[in-house]
């Protein structure tokens, strides 16, 4: 189905102070479009509970918040590859003493392979495992900083910070070596969190106060079902 797509890279023992005690990763929690569909976290708890309703409550929320709704369908794709588009933080961090930024990995190759006709459930899996069984890949990891406040706000996480005001720069490159990939791999195991970080990366404003409670919920529900 249409949907976004989302990368996850944990940098494991990391020095200096922890924001999540008895932690010593950075985490950076990435996906396939540069904005959330609504501003904040309120919004977007009526999001949820609109979708999980369905039927018209669902319509509703989208004739009601119509950015949202466009937002909702430009996000919402068929990828050629995991391996083949930039993902996003979406939302600001800390860049050192009062610095703020967004993330970004893009893929340093600008293949794009055409779509499996017909598509199957598993392409973008199948895509994944056939490339890295045979070639290496890359991202270059970047960071956009914030300019300024009105334009590119914290607090409004579906606003999208012009990269004509403040274009990306690459800070350093994610290297994928030719590898087997398994559905039972250990990173299945794995829990990720933005505030698994450094002090001085500390994630900003509201859709990320909120994502420590909800991440926290998630990695118990992780550990459970393993």
């Amino acid at each position: 189905e249409r949907d976004v797509r989302g990368m996850s890279i944990k940098v494991r023992d990391v020095g200096g102070t922890n924001l999540t005690a008895g932690h010593h990763d950075q985490d950076f929690v990435l996906n396939s479009h540069p904005v959330m569909m609504v501003g904040d976290s309120r919004d977007f708890l009526d999001l949820l509970r609109a979708n999980e309703a369905g039927g018209a409550r669902r319509v509703l929320f989208f004739v009601t918040h119509p950015k949202a709704a466009a937002i909702a369908l430009a996000s919402r794709q068929h990828h050629s590859s995991p391996l083949e588009i930039p993902y996003f933080s979406t939302t600001p961090f800390l860049f050192g003493d009062g610095r703020a930024v967004k993330y970004s990995v893009a893929p340093v190759a600008d293949t794009r392979t055409p779509l499996p006709d017909p598509l199957t459930a598993d392409y973008l899996h199948d895509r994944l495992v056939s490339h890295l069984a045979e070639h290496d890949t890359a991202f270059d990891l970047r960071v956009q900083f914030q300019a300024h406040a009105l334009t590119m706000p914290i607090e409004d996480a579906s606003i999208e910070w012009s990269d004509k005001t403040s274009p990306w720069r690459t800070v350093a490159r994610l290297q994928l070596p030719r590898q087997t990939v398994r559905r039972d791999d250990p990173c299945e195991r794995l829990t990720f969190n933005p505030w698994y970080a450094r002090t001085e990366h500390r994630p900003l404003g509201n859709f990320n106060r909120a994502r420590r409670a909800i991440y926290e919920a998630m990695a118990e529900f992780r550990r459970a079902r393993h």
